[in-house]
């Protein structure tokens, strides 16, 4: 079309000239000034143009929500009579207010943006984000076009830049999930020391076979002429062992049940929150990795501050198969695992093997807790294992709508 409007402007000024039609001559002019702001906007018009998003939170739960703002600027002296942005984003991401269009990939959708822009002029737009599903969420890249008025030429480019949204799993008090407030997991009296505080030395004593030889006090020892051993305060925390189990469908079948992965992520968030909140010292154990990693999820117990966020964007960035069987988990930790440490299994999946592993668990001096997610009770579980039975897809569902107090 360019070249055909460049041929058409010769012809108009050679016979113009020609025939001496002044008319002819300024239409030639006037093409000849559209063939030039045509080939200005087809070859500058993306240059100096930037897209940016910023959010108004980096980190959700699910459910709540956020501010986007999208920035587009025109840092140069040639305007935009028009200026068309597709930016991808995430599915799970909901637009409050606005529309987002389908995509020919299932998990991504696309929100358009189309203005113009004066010189060194910049837009902005806002929008109001709500997380409906937990997930390391990706936003772009985004495909950036523009050209002349008359639509001879346009010029595209793909922007790679991305930005990421975390969105956490919803946490719920615990009597949401039908267990009791006080003690679901037994009671907080334990029989024998769990731990020993390294910073709270009491005394010391002599030693004896088998202590270990980081414990040797040596100016004690240099004083009494006997090797001496440190004895420390034991420390006051229980300790808790949350095990996931990503596995959805029956050994033997394929697939994924969707609700209750994310079922299961809801109640070992909302369980390490109680269990923190109690100042426990508390372990995730997952059968899967989280995105882009290739180890299993191991986080021994620990109480540190910073436990709590490790476990929500350790849950956040999972990925929704299972590698292993979560007994395989089960037999695997129980060797590190301190004495008296109580033991949670969240899992759709009740096998025997999975029943025998925590009855081994028990009978090695650990209390265990099952919570079963499924649309009936399971049947295989002896009565000697606490069971706590959570419920399927309707009970994830009531979870979801379950409006909680921000204060």
């Amino acid at each position: 079309m360019t070249r055909i409007l460049n041929w058409l402007t010769v012809l108009l000024f050679v016979v113009s000239v020609i025939l001496q039609n002044p008319l002819l001559f300024l239409l030639a002019v006037l093409l000849a000034l559209v063939a030039l702001t045509t080939a200005l906007w087809g070859r500058y018009a993306l240059a100096g143009v930037t897209y940016t998003r910023r959010f108004g939170a980096a980190r959700l739960f699910v459910g709540e929500e956020t501010d986007l703002w999208i920035e587009m600027a025109n840092a140069k002296p040639l305007p935009l009579a028009w200026l068309r942005a597709v930016d991808e984003f995430p599915a799970e991401m909901e637009l409050v207010k606005g529309k987002i269009f389908r995509t020919h990939k299932e998990n991504r959708r696309h929100l358009v943006n189309l203005v113009s822009l004066r010189f060194y002029e910049r837009v902005r737009k806002h929008y109001r984000l709500r997380a409906k599903h937990r997930g390391a969420l990706e936003f772009g890249p985004v495909e950036i076009s523009s050209g002349d008025m008359f639509g001879f030429q346009t010029q595209q480019k793909l922007d790679p830049q991305t930005d990421w949204l975390i969105v956490y799993p919803k946490v719920v008090p615990i009597t949401a999930l039908g267990l009791p407030a006080a003690h679901p997991f037994g009671e907080a009296k334990t029989t024998r020391r769990i731990a020993q505080d390294p910073l709270r030395m009491m005394s010391v004593r002599e030693y004896v076979p088998g202590d270990s030889p980081r414990l040797i006090h040596w100016k004690a020892t240099a004083r009494r002429g006997a090797l001496q051993t440190k004895i420390f305060d034991p420390s006051a925390a229980r300790v808790s062992a949350i095990f996931l189990d990503l596995n959805t469908v029956a050994p033997g079948y394929w697939g994924i049940v969707p609700e209750y992965v994310e079922f299961g992520m809801t109640i070992a968030a909302s369980v390490a929150r109680y269990l923190l909140d109690a100042r426990e010292a508390v372990g995730l154990y997952v059968n899967s990795s989280r995105r882009n990693e290739g180890d299993l999820v191991r986080f021994p117990p620990s109480r540190r501050p910073a436990r709590w966020l490790e476990i929500l964007d350790t849950l956040a960035r999972l990925i929704d198969l299972s590698w292993t069987h979560i007994e395989d988990c089960l037999r695997a930790e129980a060797p590190a695992l301190p004495f008296g440490a109580t033991v949670i299994v969240i899992s759709a999946v009740i096998t025997d093997e999975l029943i025998a592993a925590l009855l081994d668990l028990k009978t090695a001096g650990h209390p265990v807790a099952l919570m079963a997610i499924g649309e009936s009770a399971p049947t295989n579980v002896p009565d000697e294992l606490r069971m706590f039975w959570l419920g399927g897809r309707t009970a994830y569902e009531q979870l979801m709508t379950l409006e909680l107090d921000e204060t």
